[in-house]
C-alpha cells in the first residue's frame, strides 16, 4: 500500500495530536516493513523522519486548519497515487476519489463555547464557524473514523450523527519515556520548587475546560489544614491563559507555593512526574487524557475526573472525583498524600494498568483499519 499521513500537526507547540502522529508513525515503521509511507508537511513541520525507500516528504504550502487542506488536499493524494489517506485531526481533503480516514481525539471544539477563550475576538469567532461547518462535513465524507476511547465514539454516533459502523475505537499507547527512572533526578532548584514540601502535580494545556481554577481552590482548602506541607506545580500550559491563572492565585493568596514551570522539556516533565507525590487531572472533558496514564507509567499515584473518557481510561488505577466539586478534589488529594496504604495500591494498580495501552498494538490495529478501507491484504 501506498500510504499517506498527514503530520502537519506535529509543530511548536508539540502537544497532544502532534505526539500522537509522531507516535503513532514510528510504531507503524517499526511493525509494518511492506508498505511505503506518504508524509505531508508544511513549513512549520518539525522534522523527525527523513525520506527513506518507505518514507517519502511531500510538503504543501498551506496550514493543517486550513480551508485550503479541504478543497486542494485531495490533488496532492491523487499525484501520489495514495492508496489510503490518514488524518490525524478534524479535517481532511473533501474531494479525494481515494479512501481516507479521520482520527477524531475528542469534539471540544463543537462542544465548549469557551474552547477559543482569549484569543482574538474576530478569531474566536471565525474559528467557532469553521469548525461548526466543516467537522461535520469532514466526518460524513470520510471512509472510516478511528477514536481514542468509546467515550468519544459514543459522542460522534450522538452529536454528528455518524453511523456506529464507520467508527471504531483504536486506544493510543503510552510513550515508553515515561518510566519509574532508578533514582530520582534533582530538579529542585530548576524549578524552585521546595525539597521539604510535598509536590502535587498537574501536567498539560491550561486552556478552560482543564478546569485548574478549581484546582487553585482545592489546593487553598489543603494550604488551610497543612500550609506547611504542601506545594502545588502547574507544568505546561499556554501563555495566553496563564495571566488568568496568576491572577487567582494572587486573589487566593497561595503565591508562595504555586510554581508555574513553563516550556518544560520530555525529559524535565518526566523528572517532574517521578519527584511528585501526586498528580491531579481535574479535567472536565477529555478525549483519551494521555497526563494521568504517563503519571502511573512513572509510578506516581493519581486523582482525576469521573467524567468524560478518563473513568474509561485509568479504570481503577486512580482517585476518582467530581470535577465540580472543591472539596472533594481538595480530600481526594489529602487521602493519596496521607494513606500510605491507598499510595501503594494506587502506584500497583497504575503499573498495571499502562500496560494495557501499547503503541505497537495501536499500530497494528491501524493497519487493518487501512486494509480493511483499501481491500489490500499486504
Amino acid at each position: 500500500m501506498r500510504i499517506g499521513i498527514d503530520t502537519r500537526m506535529m509543530k511548536e507547540p508539540f502537544e497532544g495530536v502532534g505526539r500522537y502522529t509522531k507516535n503513532l508513525i514510528s510504531s507503524l515503521l517499526l511493525v509494518d516493513r511492506g508498505n511505503k509511507y506518504f508524509l505531508i508537511q508544511d513549513r512549520f513541520t518539525i522534522d523527525f523522519f527523513k525520506e527513506s525507500d518507505r518514507i517519502k516528504i511531500v510538503k504543501v504550502s498551506y496550514p493543517a486548519l486550513s480551508f485550503r487542506t479541504l478543497l486542494f488536499l485531495h490533488r496532492v493524494i491523487e499525484k501520489e497515487k495514495i492508496d489510503v489517506f490518514h488524518s490525524p485531526f478534524l479535517l481532511g481533503p473533501l474531494f479525494s476519489k481515494r479512501p481516507f480516514i479521520l482520527t477524531l481525539h475528542d469534539l471540544m471544539v463543537l462542544k465548549f463555547p469557551n474552547f477559543f477563550e482569549g484569543r482574538n475576538f474576530l478569531i474566536k469567532i471565525f474559528a467557532k464557524l469553521f469548525f461548526s461547518i466543516v467537522v461535520p462535513i469532514t466526518s460524513k465524507k470520510c471512509r472510516m473514523i478511528l477514536t481514542d476511547s468509546k467515550n468519544v465514539r459514543s459522542e460522534t454516533i450522538n452529536f454528528l450523527r455518524i453511523a456506529p459502523e464507520k467508527i471504531k475505537v483504536i486506544y493510543p499507547g503510552v510513550d515508553e519515556r515515561f518510566k519509574k527512572l532508578n533514582s530520582k533526578i534533582s530538579i529542585e532548584e530548576l524549578h524552585e520548587l521546595n525539597p521539604n514540601k510535598k509536590i502535587i502535580l498537574y501536567v498539560g494545556n491550561t486552556r478552560p475546560y482543564k478546569n485548574l481554577p478549581r484546582l487553585l481552590e482545592a489546593f487553598k482548602l489543603l494550604q488551610k489544614k497543612k500550609s506547611e506541607n504542601y506545594q502545588l506545580v502547574i507544568g505546561g500550559g499556554e501563555k495566553r491563559n496563564l495571566p488568568l491563572l496568576k491572577k487567582i492565585v494572587l486573589d487566593l493568596g497561595i503565591e508562595k507555593d504555586v510554581i508555574f514551570s513553563e516550556n518544560l522539556t520530555d525529559a524535565e516533565v518526566v523528572a517532574l512526574m517521578n519527584a511528585a507525590d501526586v498528580f491531579v487531572f481535574p479535567s472536565l472533558e477529555e478525549g483519551f487524557g494521555f497526563p494521568p496514564l504517563e503519571a502511573m507509567a512513572c509510578g506516581t499515584p493519581v486523582v482525576t475526573s469521573n467524567v468524560s473518557s478518563l473513568p474509561e481510561v485509568v479504570g481503577d488505577a486512580a482517585l476518582l472525583v467530581d470535577p465540580e466539586n472543591v472539596e472533594e478534589i481538595a480530600s481526594a488529594i489529602e487521602k493519596v498524600l496521607t494513606d500510605e496504604k491507598l499510595r501503594e495500591e494506587l502506584i500497583r494498580k497504575g503499573f498495571e494498568r499502562v500496560k494495557r495501552f501499547s503503541w505497537e498494538k495501536t499500530a497494528r490495529e491501524t493497519i487493518e483499519v487501512y486494509k480493511s478501507v483499501t481491500g489490500i491484504k499486504k
